[in-house]
C-alpha cells in the first residue's frame, strides 16, 4: 500500500514535472507567437495605400459643373497633387483627360470643385454633352483614382423674344431656360454682332440690340430689315429667330452748310448699306424736296447730294426709313454762289464766255436742270459746263448787240457778275477777189466767230463757209448760179449782214484755141475765162464734136486736151466744167 502510495506519489511528482515543463514551454512559444504577431500587423499598418473616392458629379449649367469628391485614407507617404481629371470621353487617366488640381494639401474626408468654361474646351457644335469626371491622389510613389462618374449637361431652351423689334441699345429679353447665371457663359449675336449681355438667370437673358449690324449678311440681305438672333451657350447654337425687326437709326449729317451739288453724309446706327435692300424703305427729304441717295458706305452711313432744285436758302433735313420719320438736328445752310469775275467781257451772239467764281455747284450734271440759270439781261443763255471755279456761257444766237448785265441763279440764290458783258454784232467789211466762176473761193472779211460754219449767199444760191479766223472767212461761188452781180450775205443766227459792194459772177467761155488742126493726138490749148482751176480733173471733160477726150491740165485761163482719134473733119470743141457746158465758136479740123 505505501509502496503503492509511494509509487503514485513518485508518478505524480514526475507528471508534474513534465506538466510544468510543458506550461513553461507553451508559455514561451505563445509570447513569441504574440511578438511575431505584433510585428506583423505592425508591418502591415505601415504599408497601407492611399484612397480616394469620386463621390458625385452635379451639373450647373451647359458649361459649368460641381465636382465632389472624398480622401479616405491618405497614406504613408507625402502627397503632391490631388483633384479630379474631366473630359466628355469615359477614358480618363493620368495622361488622357484635363487635370483640375486641387493642390498638395489634400484634407482627409470630402473635397469639391466648380468647373467652369466646358462649352471651351472643343471647338465641336455637335459635342457629346455627357461629362466624365474621376478623382484622383499622388504622393510621392504614384496615382490613385476613384471611379469614373458622369452627369448630363443641361440643354438650354428658348420660349420667346420681347420685343420683337429695336434700335441699338433697345434692351431685349429672351425668355426661355439657360441653365446660366453670369454674363460669360452666354453669347448672344444679332446678324453678324454680338450684343452686350446685361442680365442672366435661369429664366432669361437681357441684352443690348448692338451697333455695327451691316446688311451683308445673308439673312439681313435677303429680308431687308429682319435679322437672325443666335445665342451660343456651351458650344450650342439656339437660334432664337430669324425675324427680329432691326430699326436703323439716324442721328447727324455733316456738314451743315455748302453750295448747291454738296455732297451730305447721314450717319447713325445700324444704317444700310446697300441701294438694293432699301430702296423700297428709306426717302431722305431736304425740306420738302426729296433727295435720291448717292452712295452707301460699309461703315454704315449713305450720301446724298444737295440738288439745284431746293428753293429756300435752309431747311431741315429728315429722313424715312420703314415708315418711321426722323427729323436730324440742327438745319442746313445753303452757300450763295460767288461771281469774281467775266472772260471774255464781250462777244458776238453764238459765242461762249466763262463766269469764274466759288461756291459752283460740284457736278457737271446739275447744269441741267432749270434751276442752275444763267441770264445776259432778262435772257436765258445755255450752260455749256460747270466746274468748281468756273461756268461756260454760250451768248444767244439772236442776242442784239450791247452791254448787259449778267446773273446766275443756283437753287435759292441769285447774284450777278461784278462786271457788264457786251454783245457785239457781226459785221461783213469786204470781200476778195471781186469776180469768179463757180468754184471760185472768196475770201469774205468781217467780224465772225473763229471756226464756225456759216450760211453765205450769192445772190439767192447758199453755199457753206468756214470762219478762218475772227476776222475772216472762205465761201465759194456755188454751182446753179447765173452770171452776173449779186450780193454776198452771211447768215449769223436769224441776221443776215450783207456786204457793200457786188460780186461779178462770170460765166464761163472759150476765148480761143490753138492750134486750129491737127492730127489725132495733138495737144489742143484752148484759152478759157470765168473758169476755176482744179486738180480733180474729172470735174471737166472736153468733147471733138461728140467724142470725149482725155483733159491734159485745167488752169484758170487755160484748158489743154488731146485730139482723139476716130474723128475727121471740122467740128465744135466744148467743155463741161463744174456742171456747166460751153462751146467753141470756131471750129477745129481734125487731118489725117
Amino acid at each position: 500500500m505505501v509502496l503503492e502510495l509511494a509509487m503514485c506519489s513518485k508518478t505524480s511528482t514526475a507528471i508534474s514535472f513534465y506538466m510544468n515543463k510543458i506550461t513553461f514551454r507553451s508559455a514561451f512559444f505563445f509570447i513569441l507567437f504574440s511578438l511575431l504577431l505584433f510585428q506583423s500587423c505592425k508591418k502591415e499598418e505601415d504599408e497601407v495605400h492611399p484612397e480616394v473616392q469620386t463621390l458625385e458629379l452635379t451639373a450647373l449649367s451647359p458649361s459649368r459643373a460641381m465636382l465632389r469628391g472624398k480622401v479616405v485614407n491618405k497614406g504613408k507617404y507625402n502627397i503632391t497633387d490631388y483633384g479630379f481629371m474631366y473630359g466628355f470621353t469615359p477614358d480618363l487617366s493620368e495622361y488622357n483627360g484635363l487635370k483640375l488640381s486641387l493642390g498638395k494639401d489634400a484634407p482627409a474626408g470630402d473635397f469639391s470643385k466648380e468647373v467652369t468654361e466646358l462649352n471651351n474646351m472643343y471647338n465641336n457644335y455637335y459635342y457629346d454633352r455627357t461629362l466624365y469626371a474621376r478623382a484622383y491622389l499622388t504622393n510621392e510613389r504614384g496615382t490613385v483614382f476613384g471611379q469614373v462618374a458622369s452627369v448630363m449637361l443641361p440643354s438650354p431652351n428658348v420660349q420667346s423674344i420681347v420685343p420683337a423689334s429695336g434700335r441699338a441699345g433697345d434692351r431685349i429679353t429672351i425668355n426661355g431656360q439657360f441653365f446660366a447665371s453670369s454674363p460669360g457663359e452666354v453669347n448672344v449675336k444679332f446678324a453678324n454682332i454680338s450684343a452686350r449681355v446685361v442680365e442672366v438667370s435661369s429664366s432669361k437673358i437681357v441684352v443690348e440690340v448692338p451697333v455695327g449690324i451691316t446688311d451683308n449678311y445673308y439673312s439681313y440681305s435677303y429680308n431687308y430689315n429682319q435679322i437672325p438672333v443666335v445665342i451660343t451657350m456651351g458650344n450650342q447654337n439656339l437660334n432664337v429667330t430669324s425675324s427680329f425687326r432691326l430699326i436703323p437709326t439716324v442721328r447727324d449729317f455733316a456738314p451743315k452748310s455748302g453750295p448747291i451739288g454738296t455732297t451730305l453724309t447721314i450717319s447713325g446706327d445700324n444704317l444700310p448699306n446697300s441701294y438694293y435692300n432699301y430702296y423700297q424703305t428709306l426717302r431722305v427729304y431736304l425740306g420738302d424736296v426729296e433727295a435720291s441717295v448717292s452712295s452707301y458706305n460699309s461703315s454704315g452711313s449713305f450720301q446724298v447730294v444737295v440738288p439745284s432744285t431746293i428753293s429756300t436758302k435752309t431747311f431741315a433735313i429728315s429722313v424715312l426709313i420703314n415708315g418711321v420719320t426722323t427729323v436730324l438736328p440742327g438745319e442746313y445752310t445753303v452757300t450763295a454762289p460767288t461771281i469774281s469775275s467775266i472772260s471774255p467781257a464781250s462777244g458776238l451772239p453764238g459765242s461762249t464766255f466763262s463766269l469764274f467764281g466759288s461756291n459752283f455747284p460740284y457736278y457737271y450734271s446739275y447744269y441741267y436742270n432749270n434751276d442752275l440759270n444763267v441770264k445776259i439781261g432778262d435772257i436765258p443763255a445755255a450752260v455749256q459746263s460747270v466746274s468748281t471755279g468756273q461756268i461756260s456761257v454760250m451768248v444767244p444766237q439772236d442776242m442784239p448787240a450791247g452791254n448787259y448785265k449778267v446773273t446766275l441763279t443756283v437753287g435759292p440764290n441769285t447774284v450777278e457778275a461784278p462786271q457788264q458783258y457786251k454783245v457785239t454784232s457781226p459785221s461783213v467789211t469786204g470781200f476778195s477777189p471781186s469776180s469768179g466762176g463757180v468754184g471760185k473761193e472768196v475770201t469774205i472779211n468781217g467780224t465772225f466767230l473763229p471756226g464756225a460754219y456759216y450760211d453765205v449767199y450769192f445772190g439767192t444760191v447758199a453755199t457753206n463757209a468756214y470762219s478762218v479766223s475772227a476776222g475772216s472767212l472762205k465761201a465759194t461761188v456755188p454751182a446753179g448760179i447765173s452770171a452776173g452781180k449779186v450780193k454776198i450775205t452771211v447768215q449769223h443766227g436769224s441776221q443776215k449782214i450783207a456786204a457793200d459792194d457786188d460780186f461779178t459772177v462770170l460765166a464761163p467761155s472759150i476765148v480761143s484755141f490753138s492750134p486750129s488742126t491737127g492730127v489725132a493726138g495733138t495737144a489742143v490749148t484752148i484759152n478759157v475765162a470765168g473758169f476755176t482751176p482744179s486738180t480733180y480733173y474729172y470735174y471737166t471733160t472736153v468733147k471733138f464734136g461728140t467724142t470725149e477726150t482725155p483733159v491734159i491740165s485745167v488752169g484758170e485761163n487755160t484748158i489743154r486736151a488731146m485730139v482723139p482719134s476716130g474723128v475727121t473733119g471740122s467740128m465744135k470743141i466744148s467743155v463741161t466744167h463744174n456742171g456747166q457746158t460751153i462751146i467753141s465758136e470756131d471750129n477745129f479740123t481734125v487731118t489725117n
